[in-house]
């Protein structure tokens, strides 16, 4: 085999080898909030963490994988609202006046009866802290 076919050959291995990872990757299956394990907390005690010790809360709730730390929050919701992406979010009472834990509703699994002062429990991922605490991908716990 002459030198360009040898080239050619391994530029189309490397190629396939590429193809096949991306398409695993890509089809990978998302973590589910239904199979894990949660760490149950209040809202008001998440938003306390939070808000008193940031560094030490980041440790405590939020998780180096996506799927490594499930949250379990229950909690008054104070507001409702839609974002920029169409995606419902509640925003659950955490003892401050202005902010409190914000749960970004996964598309489909929108609270139907929700409405201030309404008392829920709610599984999501906590991606932080700003000014409310964010929880992401969140479903209602029945």
């Amino acid at each position: 085999m002459n030198k360009k076919g040898i080239i050619l050959l391994t530029i189309t291995a490397v190629l396939c080898i590429a193809g096949i990872i991306g398409y695993k990757m890509w089809n990978k299956p998302f973590p589910t909030l239904s199979s894990k394990d949660a760490i149950k907390v209040s809202a008001s005690q998440l938003f306390t963490d939070f808000s008193t010790n940031e560094k030490a809360a980041q440790q405590k709730y939020v998780p180096e994988k996506l799927d490594s730390k499930t949250l379990e929050v229950s909690g008054e919701i104070k507001d409702t609202g839609q974002n920029a992406d169409g995606e419902k979010f509640y925003i659950l009472n955490g003892g401050d006046e202005m902010f409190g834990v914000k749960c970004i509703m996964d598309k489909g699994n929108e609270i139907s009866d929700a409405k201030p002062g309404k008392q829920v429990v709610i599984r999501g991922f906590c991606t932080g802290y700003n000014m409310d605490v964010i929880l992401n991908r969140c479903q209602q716990v029945k």
